[in-house]
């Protein structure tokens, strides 16, 4: 009988960190020769996983939708910008007026710059808006205050 409450409690003791270790699922992002590298943990993540990790989350899916969109801005400003630079090079090959070229390269490379910040900023909120719900929902092991053993805190 005693050493069947010992197996039993042995059990749920050790079911107890698995569950533990289970619920701590924090994101990093580091940056890799390629871009942002992502981990969950010591997992990395793929861009896909990454998104779906985000929009699992009412607060950081509004930062991530708006880091998408602000993304999208810069893509679209870096094409133009790119559009700007061929004009720029063959108006001055042709000895033509060069200032609308140059006016549209440099206010392209501004805009883009501005929302490659921003959704810089929306991402990393989004991460850490993440990463502060899984503190909120997590318990840990700590010390009991009196006496002898552990005690669970949330």
């Amino acid at each position: 009988m005693k050493t069947t409450k010992i197996f039993q409690f042995t059990i749920a003791f050790a079911l107890l960190f698995a569950f533990q270790d289970s619920l701590a699922q924090e994101i990093t992002v580091f940056q890799g020769m390629w871009g942002d590298e992502f981990y969950q943990d010591k997992d990395k993540m793929t861009w896909k996983g990454f998104g779906m990790a985000m929009d699992s989350n009412p607060a950081s899916e509004v930062h991530w939708s708006k880091a998408k969109k602000q993304y999208g801005v810069t893509f679209a400003a870096a094409t133009a910008n790119l559009g700007f630079g061929i004009w720029y090079l063959v108006n001055d090959n042709n000895d033509k007026e060069t200032t609308a070229p140059i006016i549209g390269f440099a206010s392209t490379a501004l805009v883009g710059s501005i929302f490659y910040c921003l959704a810089n900023k929306n991402k990393k909120n989004a991460i850490l808006e993440f990463n502060d719900s899984l503190g909120k929902t997590t318990y840990r092991l700590v010390p009991a205050d009196r006496g002898v053993g552990l005690a669970l805190k949330f």
